[in-house]
């Protein structure tokens, strides 16, 4: 993981054959198979993953490591290690890299958001958000219609929290229990429709070089 005042990542030769993943969803299935295997104890590493699209890709595009080294490819690529998010819903496993969401139309009544890249679309929902320190950055609550509206504005530069009518933490796990079943997005792809929703984080799970 991640840490204050040592480089992030390592400089590697791309030979051309690696995997690509051009959105989040194409990425954490890559990285959810690795991650199936090693718990199967039949584990072959994958290797750095070319990515060239999606959340995370964008996220990375404002991060610098503490060493102060862009995480863009230049003459000397930088893999990149980084968390997968485990997330069981409807009995189902899957997988996340960059956030999971469960809410209603319009984010009307209870929401959950789970930031592990800072950027869902041109929203900084995960201001404080990092894919390689071993947290996932949660936001639940509710808004009323005008404060919606406001939240909607202040999204992109990240400054809708902190908000009374939100509470946020920053965690290694998390069980969300709802009154009444939401639909959750998983790297913005909506998989089920669900009153609970319980996410672990798997620290170092996957390489990526962002392209």
């Amino acid at each position: 993981m991640i840490e204050k005042g040592k480089a992030w990542g390592k400089l590697v030769e791309l030979t051309g054959d690696e995997p690509v993943a051009s959105s989040d969803a194409e990425l954490a299935a890559l990285l959810g198979v690795e991650r199936a295997s090693e718990l199967a104890a039949d584990s072959t590493r994958l290797g750095p993953v070319l990515l060239v699209g999606g959340d995370l890709h964008r996220s990375l595009g404002g991060i610098v490591g503490p060493s102060g080294r862009d995480p863009h490819p230049g003459p000397e690529p930088i893999a990149l290690p980084i968390d997968l998010v485990e997330v069981n819903a409807e009995g189902d496993q899957l997988w996340s890299v960059a956030h999971v969401v469960a809410r209603r139309t319009w984010w009307s009544g209870e929401f959950a958001v789970a930031m592990n890249a800072t950027n869902l679309g041109s929203w900084n929902l995960g201001p404080k958000a990092h894919p390689n320190d071993g947290l996932i950055d949660v936001t639940r609550g509710r808004l009323s219609l005008g404060d919606r509206w406001k939240a909607r504005r202040r999204a992109p530069s990240g400054t809708h929290v902190p908000h009374p009518a939100l509470r946020t933490t920053r965690v290694r796990s998390d069980e969300w229990r709802f009154d009444r079943e939401l639909t959750v997005y998983v790297d913005g792809v909506a998989v089920c429709r669900s009153a609970t929703v319980v996410l672990t984080v798997h620290p170092d799970s996957g390489l990526v070089v962002v392209a």
